[in-house]
């Protein structure tokens, strides 16, 4: 599965969606984090690219809120 990159900013990460067509998923993600590191990357976001972005963000969230900055 081919295609186009997107790319959205959620509380201070980057996140980075492609399509990549695996098992029980058709969305790859990475979150990038303030300092340019890549901190989560999953080859199985989401079946849609919507599911995929909820996803990402849920785990920015809870990301914040373990670190205590939520």
């Amino acid at each position: 599965m081919e295609g186009p990159n997107k790319v959205m900013e959620y509380r201070g990460h980057t996140i980075r969606l492609r399509p990549h067509q695996g098992r029980c998923s058709l969305f790859a993600m990475d979150i990038v984090n303030k300092e340019g590191k890549v901190v989560k990357y999953t080859m199985a976001a989401g079946k849609t690219e919507e599911i995929a972005l909820e996803n990402a963000k849920k785990w920015i969230d809870f990301d914040l809120e373990y670190e205590g900055q939520g």
